[in-house]
């Protein structure tokens, strides 16, 4: 065996050993990251709630203040049963991360998780490599990391688009299942909807626009104003892959799901947008 030869032997056990070593790395972050969202389940129980008070008045709105100013008005929805059959234990997640602020749920690709935020993460990076536990003595960051809201969005959803954003995993997990729409058509036909818990209620948007686009795409716009709004959701509907046949209304906010997809040079960015539809208040008794 020539020099040369030996060389190459030596470059290409090498490589094999490094990526031994980073493939191990990944399954063992992906196996920790996938035994704390098992644990996390015990949070979530199902049964049906008590339905809201006989004198609440159909037709009010949820109406949500910030500085003295309305933002936004949910349409209020005084059926239970029109949502799904699931209570979230928001005391005990709080105990293990206090910057948990809602739990996502579509049902059509299996999606239930917490969903967390940290208003002071301007480039919204850190919750790309924590989990939801956020932090271990013998792994200070996880490149699973877990499902987080945009650090500049109203957490209370009165924001006219709220990002909601999470990694395209592998073995199908977080925000790994979000291209099935694309791949199966049938899933939003019977499903369309995002259902997003939070402490007061259940908020429910049915999905307008799914699509993928390029990793600086300009849908990546939280919007000011309701002019900047009306022309984000136009562009949404333009880019559709799939004709959802979902009603857009241009003064109801929008929830957008992101995740990336492919790898390397054709790596992209899978959005879903959903349009706000209506919300449960949990009675006040609770």
């Amino acid at each position: 065996m020539s020099k040369t030869q030996k060389i190459m032997v030596v470059l290409a056990s090498i490589m094999i050993v490094v990526a031994s070593v980073m493939l191990f790395r990944t399954l063992r972050e992906y196996k920790i990251a996938e035994n704390e969202y098992d644990g996390l389940n015990k949070y979530v129980t199902t049964g049906a709630e008590e339905e809201a008070p006989d004198d609440w008045v159909p037709g009010e709105t949820k109406q949500i203040k910030n500085g003295g100013v309305e933002k936004y008005q949910f349409a209020r929805n005084y059926k239970r049963s029109d949502f799904p059959d699931m209570q979230i234990d928001f005391k005990g997640l709080r105990e293990v991360n206090p910057e948990v602020v809602a739990w996502l749920y579509v049902g059509a690709v299996n999606i239930s998780y917490p969903v967390v935020q940290k208003p002071e993460d301007k480039d919204n990076t850190y919750y790309l490599h924590h989990t939801f536990e956020q932090y271990r003595p013998e792994d200070p960051e996880n490149s699973s990391g877990c499902i987080f809201m945009d650090s500049a969005v109203d957490p209370q959803l009165t924001s006219w688009n709220t990002f909601i954003y999470g990694h395209n995993m592998k073995n199908g997990s977080m925000f790994g299942s979000l291209r099935k729409f694309i791949n199966n058509h049938k899933l939003y036909d019977k499903d369309p909807y995002i259902y997003i818990f939070r402490e007061e209620g259940i908020y429910r948007y049915k999905i307008y626009s799914f699509y993928l686009d390029t990793p600086d795409s300009k849908m990546y716009w939280t919007c000011k104003t309701l002019k900047q709004y009306r022309a984000y959701v136009r562009t949404a509907r333009e880019n559709a892959v799939y004709d959802c046949q979902t009603p857009a209304n241009e003064e109801d906010n929008t929830v957008t799901l992101v995740t990336c997809s492919g790898s390397g040079a054709g790596k992209k960015r899978f959005f879903v947008h959903g349009i706000s539809q209506d919300c449960y208040l949990y009675p006040p008794s609770r």
